[in-house]
């Protein structure tokens, strides 16, 4: 026995000290048992969501400036080409052109933003405030679960990678281009 464990005579007492050492203080006693370690509280993982909006060009600006206004401000944006319900448009056939001719596909904006939970409904109805005409072609919104992220230059995951402020060397890399 060394001398900074007390000996009481107990086994029982010499295994709750040695785990004391061992795991620290947060326990908590129950009469008559051994004292039983409550393991520590762990992060409630954070739920990320992916909206992807396709939208009329015309009304990308609109939308950036209005999500913007959320605080959301990380998204990815790309011109494509789709069609809906509407098949494309149709127009009235040149001089010698074939019947029926017209655009297969018409042209549209696709932007998608990872955000968290909590945020989702927000977002889409910003969305749907500023593109929503009643008329077809409007757009559709997705949402998609996301299994996780991580921000490739510091390997942050899931909120961190999301949230990171940016160093003072990369906003000043930034400014000298």
């Amino acid at each position: 026995m060394s001398v900074d464990t007390p000996h009481n005579g107990s086994g029982d007492e010499q295994l709750r000290l040695a785990i004391r050492q061992e795991m620290g203080a947060q326990h908590s006693t129950v009469p008559g048992f051994l004292k039983l370690w409550s393991a520590p509280p762990f992060e409630q993982a954070v739920q990320l969501k992916e909206v992807i909006a396709i939208i009329r060009p015309q009304r990308w600006s609109a939308t950036k400036l209005r999500v913007q206004r959320l605080r959301v401000q990380a998204f990815t944006q790309a011109r494509v080409l789709g069609r809906g319900r509407e098949r494309g448009l149709r127009y009235l056939p040149r001089k010698g052109a074939a019947p029926r001719t017209g655009v297969r596909y018409l042209p549209k904006r696709m932007i998608s933003w990872i955000v968290e939970e909590c945020q989702v409904e927000l977002l889409v109805r910003a969305i749907i405030e500023v593109n929503q005409t009643g008329h077809l072609g409007d757009g559709k919104i997705f949402v998609l679960p996301v299994d996780g992220a991580v921000r490739i230059r510091t390997g942050d995951r899931q909120r961190d990678a999301l949230r990171g402020q940016p160093s003072l060397e990369v906003e000043a890399e930034y400014a000298a281009r």
